[in-house]
């Protein structure tokens, strides 16, 4: 049980507490560009780390943990009805919660990884979309830094950032795998009906999903500041396992989906401009 609070408390502080604490500082800084006023921003990070436990069994430490709490709260529930035998399953619970939390509490962020599709290609579509012809006269793009530092790049700009823009962030693209434009907290209701017009127009399988488990993108850095976000994406199970790794080159990635993502992203910010 305390494992997994730790665990949560962990993920908020990711999340929210990097831009409120002042120790173990580092600088960088955010590229920024823009081309008249815009109300639409194309965001994508930099991003080059690796980590000792791959993504994927990341996600599954998240959602084992998240499986783990809900289990806790009902078994509370119900020993509070009088279901005595309930506490039986404790010592189960509680190795499930030990084992769940390892691969989180042993990750640790190295240099070790070229990070082509996290997030090279991400980099790659937004700046093909905002120089594309069939771009919006006015848009801006933004290339954060510190995503792996809790989004601290997209935090401080947001910070001053004017709510009524739109945030289209693109974050790791690969070449096969279910498009997924992905959000956190309220539902983006503008932003969904744009990617509902443009993928029915262009034919691509885009569906609005909520961010997966276990997973930072810089679209919650604007979501939790009340600013209409998504994060576009696209990748299989194969495409969480390999990034975050020394994998993560281009020799597992031709780019041409970049290439697409930056045709969808150019309709999506033309649509919402």
């Amino acid at each position: 049980m305390l494992l997994t609070i730790l665990f949560f408390i962990n993920a908020d502080a990711k999340r929210r507490w990097i831009d409120v604490l002042r120790f173990q500082r580092a600088h960088s800084v955010n590229l920024e560009a823009r081309r008249g006023n815009p109300a639409v921003w194309l965001i994508a990070h930099l991003d080059s780390k690796s980590q000792t436990v791959p993504m994927l069994i990341r996600i599954a430490s998240s959602v084992a943990l998240a499986i783990v709490l809900g289990v806790t709260v009902l078994i509370l529930l119900l020993s509070a009805l009088g279901l005595g035998w309930m506490a039986a399953l404790w010592p189960g619970l509680q190795v499930a919660a030990v084992i769940a939390a390892i691969p989180s509490m042993f990750c640790f962020v190295r240099n070790d990884s070229t990070g082509a599709v996290d997030n090279a290609s991400g980099v790659v579509a937004v700046l093909l979309a905002a120089q594309s012809a069939s771009a919006a006269r006015d848009v801006g793009v933004l290339v954060t830094s510190g995503e792996e530092l809790g989004l601290a790049g997209a935090r401080v700009w947001a910070r001053h950032a004017e709510r009524s823009i739109t945030v289209l962030n693109c974050d790791t693209i690969d070449d096969v795998g279910d498009w997924r434009s992905m959000y956190t907290g309220a539902s983006p209701k503008r932003i969904a009906l744009a990617v509902e017009g443009v993928a029915s127009r262009l034919r691509v399988p885009l569906a609005m999903r909520r961010l997966i488990p276990g997973i930072l993108a810089d679209s919650m850095a604007f979501a939790d500041r009340g600013i209409e976000a998504v994060t576009l994406s696209r990748g299989t199970l194969s495409t969480l396992a390999r990034i975050h790794t020394r994998r993560d080159n281009s020799n597992a990635l031709t780019g041409q989906g970049a290439a697409e993502a930056s045709v969808l992203l150019s309709a999506l910010a033309k649509e919402l401009s």
